[in-house]
């Protein structure tokens, strides 16, 4: 029994001492920091399910913001977060080859993921970007905006049904997410995959049932995200894989079944396959087809839930400030009544400038995605404009930077928990400070679909506002932010809102 104490004491003790092996990093560089938590690091009140990952940025930001250097712990993993603006060009665009990586998001070899862009490295990465860039051009987005018209008929008709049952004029409750999950899950299919689909007529059809399996991380799924994240060795061991292979495969077979059809019947479409398609054809690299269906793939991450939020975000503010709302919807009104019949398109879309404001102080104020990251490729002497000595990056150190936390900053946006699209008018928007506005990341490695993302978002908020007004539910959230738990900005009683016919 002795023995047995014993042995679990030294498998306690070696497990501490591992856990907790790399706490004293910052001492050592002389980084201020604030003591981690055994395993999770700063990511406590995240991980007990006390605040979403975006309010625990957006704090720890504001507790830290007078050092332009701090450590933080992303579970066992130190990063080394940039607080200031000029640092943060420094390190994603004028120094960009010691730092031209992302930090890895999965520890995995299965199939597809390191394929993924954002996953991509070096050389390679550099590669398939150039090879993607003109996938995702106005002009290809604009031929790719017809293929999404039909979604958004749906998505309306949908709505339009949902309102049948309330009383004429006055309106029905909606949760929001759950439709525009649905939407977003659609224009994916259609855009990307060459699918089409409809969530709301088949509600279980399978490529949102897999799709929904793929792009939410909850329960196991995060599990074994944050355990390939902390401890890929154990992850390894115990045969685990992010995503279960017939989903993968589900998608595979999509892709390619698609590309070899259109290449025996000369089928053309306006969709991410096609574009890939005649990519490939130009490229100078020889890409296989896990290369080119894992950029279908990335879709689900990069697109399915993060623009459906973008929407539910928007129209949370539109009913919080109705005086926007309304100024809006003669916008929208004015663009409509300039298409005289014909239906929306791209050009008309980003012709609407109060609606870009409004989006803009929408991804100000609830940034889809909290921080972003980068990895040191090479040794790096930080240096401040008198050439004195800042920091010694190493190789392999961790970058964080904390894009809530920058954009809630009141030094860059004065009163930030206020919804102002004035921040972005054309007398404005060359006032803010470079790199304190980066929704999308900065440099070589921000988003590449940031066009994809914007005209879905505007386009749905225009077709929403031109048929309803958006006004509170008794059910609607008072605090979004303190609300919301998890990685994911969503409130845990959801986006209701109260829809009113015009």
């Amino acid at each position: 029994m002795l023995y047995i104490l014993a042995v679990v004491g030294l498998l306690l003790l070696w497990f501490y001492k591992w856990a907790t092996a790399r706490h004293n990093e910052f001492v050592d560089r002389g980084l201020p920091f604030e003591k981690p938590s055994i395993l999770v690091g700063n990511n406590l009140d995240m991980v007990m399910g006390k605040c979403s990952f975006q309010k625990l940025q957006k704090e720890f930001y504001a507790r830290t913001r007078q050092h332009k250097l701090v450590g933080f712990f992303n579970f066992i993993t130190p990063m080394i977060q940039l607080n200031d603006p000029e640092i943060i060009k420094k390190i994603t665009v004028k120094d960009f080859d010691h730092f031209p990586n992302h930090s890895p998001f999965f520890t995995t070899t299965e199939r597809l993921i390191n394929d993924m862009l954002s996953l991509m490295k070096d050389q390679r990465w550099k590669h398939m970007r150039n090879t993607l860039t003109p996938v995702f051009t106005a002009a290809k987005m604009r031929t790719m905006f017809g293929l999404m018209n039909e979604s958004f008929a749906e998505c309306m008709e949908h709505l339009k049904k949902q309102g049948t049952a309330s009383k004429s004029g006055e309106g029905f409750e909606l949760e929001l997410k759950e439709v525009f999950n649905r939407l977003s899950n659609d224009l994916i299919a259609t855009t990307a995959f060459g699918l089409k689909v409809s969530s709301y007529k088949t509600p279980n059809n399978e490529f949102f049932k897999i799709g929904m399996s793929v792009a939410l991380f909850r329960g196991k799924a995060m599990f074994k995200f944050m355990l390939s994240n902390t401890m890929p060795k154990i992850f390894k061991l115990l045969g685990f894989s992010i995503f279960d292979a017939d989903k993968t495969e589900y998608f595979i077979r999509l892709v390619v079944d698609a590309m070899k059809q259109r290449e025996e019947q000369n089928i053309v479409r306006p969709d991410m396959i096609q574009l890939l398609m005649e990519a490939k054809k130009d490229a100078t690299e020889k890409w296989s087809d896990d290369e080119l269906v894992a950029q279908c793939f990335i879709f689900f991450f990069a697109a399915f839930e993060n623009n459906a939020s973008l929407i539910c975000t928007t129209a949370y503010e539109l009913l919080q400030n109705p005086d926007v709302q309304q100024r809006l919807y003669e916008e929208a009104k004015e663009t409509h009544e300039s298409l005289r019949g014909q239906p929306l398109n791209y050009d008309a879309v980003m012709k609407m400038k109060y609606m870009d404001m409004v989006v803009s102080e929408a991804l100000r104020k609830w940034a889809l995605a909290a921080a972003t990251d980068r990895e040191c490729s090479k040794d790096y002497t930080l240096r401040d404009d008198d050439g004195t000595v800042q920091f010694e990056f190493k190789k392999g150190d961790r970058i964080n930077i904390p894009i809530i936390g920058i954009h809630w900053d009141d030094r860059y946006f004065p009163e930030p928990h206020k919804f102002d699209p004035e921040r972005f008018s054309d007398d404005n928007k060359d006032n803010l400070v470079p790199y304190t506005y980066i929704p999308f990341g900065v440099g070589p490695r921000n988003c590449i679909g940031n066009r994809y993302a914007l005209m879905q978002a505007k386009a749905m908020i225009y077709n929403l506002l031109l048929k309803y007004r958006i006004e509170r539910s008794p059910k609607t959230v008072r605090d979004l932010m303190s609300d919301s738990r998890g990685i994911q900005l969503t409130p845990k009683s959801g986006y209701w809102v109260h829809l009113v016919p015009r």
